[in-house]
């Protein structure tokens, strides 16, 4: 892309990394010799920094790529409405059931994937570019990528194919 723009957001919300375990897998070797404590499996939130970066190789009549309000119009509602103040849980989390029953009356996003940074950066990913192709933009403008950080030093980055 010869132009790119990115657009902030932030909410807080809250989750839990129920496939956590940071004693298996072929990653648990960068560990070694160090007292493991998997605390992502627990209930426990995040102040989000979303940042959605989009491109073109040409500039539209009004000479910018899209226009920073219709981003953040485009992805108000899931940011604000959706997942801001809320509790994103994976349906597929063996507690969900329980947690839903108990907690059904606050705000819950419900997901049917992990809510790890990576994930969601997908999910929102994937949600801008429906948008883009329900507008019938989707050959002016293309998602280049989308970041999320969780923490101030921990960021996952999508960018699609």
């Amino acid at each position: 892309m010869k132009y790119e723009i990115t657009k902030i957001f932030r909410f807080e919300a809250g989750h839990r990394v129920w496939k956590q375990d940071l004693r298996s897998g072929k990653t648990a070797k960068l560990s070694e010799g160090v007292v493991i404590e998997n605390k992502c499996v627990n209930l426990h939130g995040h102040s989000y920094v979303l940042e959605v970066t989009v491109g073109s190789d040409t500039l539209n009549e009004q000479d910018v790529v899209v226009d920073f309000y219709h981003i953040k119009s485009a992805l108000k509602d899931l940011v604000d409405n959706v997942f801001d103040h809320s509790f994103i849980i994976d349906v597929n989390d063996p507690i969900y059931p329980k947690f839903k029953e108990l907690f059904g009356c606050y705000k819950i996003t419900e997901v049917d994937f992990c809510p790890t940074a990576e994930a969601l950066a997908k999910y929102f990913y994937d949600f801008l570019v429906q948008k883009l192709k329900e507008a019938g933009l989707e050959e002016d403008i293309k998602v280049v990528s989308v970041t999320l950080w969780e923490t101030a030093t921990g960021k996952a980055t999508y960018r699609g194919e």
